[in-house]
């Protein structure tokens, strides 16, 4: 059918085509996104008050009976609980901290072209990978990240010793955010 076409229509049709592609896409990730803050945002909001409610019935309870005080406390640590799951890192450190953080140890002869972050109820753990130009900047890098206490776990990538320059590896290492210093 396109062989019928001049240029000129067969322009046109590709034109149309790439026109409907695009504002599919468009679509999609406009729906994507108000999916997410439909979802996210409510049952921040909705978790954030209770925790102020519960802690100014805490702080208008004070003393007057220890029953009551203690069963607020009991429930203004699990809405908090549910709060530090809605944001792991809590408010103090983000993705952006740990990678800033661990490119300041990889130094200029190691380079960290993939990182990614997992979070598990209280802990956080980064898998990463890169390129050394030796093997010699690579042990720095690991031994420095052995020493460090923001991280545990950081095994030592054998396998990338084979080669001599440019060497790829592959960290899994567990972060400890309390002793994260930026």
């Amino acid at each position: 059918m396109l062989y019928l076409l001049t240029e000129e229509q067969k322009k046109k049709v590709l034109q149309e085509y790439r026109m409907r592609l695009i504002i599919v896409a468009l679509i999609s990730l406009s729906f994507v996104g108000v999916v997410a803050v439909v979802s996210i945002i409510p049952s921040k909001v909705l978790v954030s008050t209770h925790e102020k409610i519960l802690k100014l019935q805490e702080k208008n309870v004070g003393g007057n009976s220890s029953v009551g005080a203690d069963e607020l406390s009991k429930k203004l640590a699990d809405i908090s609980n549910t709060a530090s799951f809605l944001s792991p890192l809590g408010k103090t450190f983000s993705n952006l901290d740990i990678f800033s953080h661990l490119e300041k140890k990889a130094g200029d002869m190691t380079t960290i072209r993939q990182f990614q972050i997992n979070h598990f109820d209280e802990n956080v753990s980064v898998q990463l990978s890169g390129v050394s130009k030796n093997r010699d900047s690579l042990i720095k890098f690991i031994n420095t990240l052995k020493q460090d206490p923001a991280f545990t776990g950081a095994s030592f990538p054998y396998n990338s010793l084979a080669r001599q320059d440019n060497l790829d590896f592959t960290l899994n290492l567990l972060v400890n955010v309390e002793k994260l210093k930026i």
